[in-house]
C-alpha cells in the first residue's frame, strides 16, 4: 500500500491543513476592518475588491476547512484550498520582492512582518500546498465513490 494513499496519513494531512485554516481565518472573522487593511496595504488588489475579499475569503477559509477536516467534498475542498494557498504565495512573494514592512495578514493581524516572517509564511505555505495536493490526488472523486458502492 501507497504511505501517501494511507487513509490514516490523509486524515493527517486534512487536519493539519484545515486546523491552519481554520485558525487562520478566525482573527479575519472577527476584525474584517484590519484584514482590509492588511490586504490593502500589500497594493496588489485594485481598492474595489479590497472589502469584498475581505468580508468573502475568510468564510471561503473556514468553510472549505471545515468541509477538508469532515471529508466532505475533500477533492473540491483542497481544489479552493490549493488555488487560494496559490494566491498568497504569489501575494507574499511579491510583497516580499517589494521590500514592504506590512502585516502579513495571515495569521495575526496587528503586528507588523518583518521580511524574514514573510520568507517563513512563504515556505510555510510552500509545504500546505504540497499537503493540500497530497490531498487533492489521492482522493476519490465522488462519482468514482458511488460507482464503486
Amino acid at each position: 500500500m501507497n504511505f501517501l494513499s494511507n487513509k490514516y496519513f490523509l486524515l493527517i494531512l486534512r487536519l493539519i491543513v484545515g486546523g491552519t485554516f481554520i485558525y487562520a481565518c478566525a482573527g479575519k472573522l472577527l476584525n474584517q476592518e484590519l484584514f482590509a487593511r492588511a490586504i490593502y496595504n500589500y497594493k496588489f488588489l485594485p481598492d474595489v475588491f479590497i472589502n469584498i475579499f475581505a468580508i468573502v475569503m475568510p468564510y471561503l477559509e473556514l468553510v472549505t476547512a471545515v468541509f477538508l477536516i469532515l471529508g466532505i467534498f475533500k477533492r473540491g475542498s483542497a481544489f479552493m484550498i490549493i488555488v487560494m494557498l496559490i494566491v498568497f504565495i504569489i501575494s507574499l512573494t511579491q510583497a516580499y520582492a517589494r521590500g514592504l514592512d506590512i502585516s502579513c495578514g495571515c495569521f495575526s493581524l496587528e503586528t507588523v512582518s518583518e521580511k524574514s516572517d514573510i520568507l517563513l509564511r512563504i515556505i510555510e505555505d510552500i509545504f500546505l500546498l504540497g499537503a493540500t495536493f497530497i490531498i487533492f490526488i489521492k482522493s476519490k472523486p465522488i462519482i468514482k465513490q458511488e460507482i464503486q458502492q
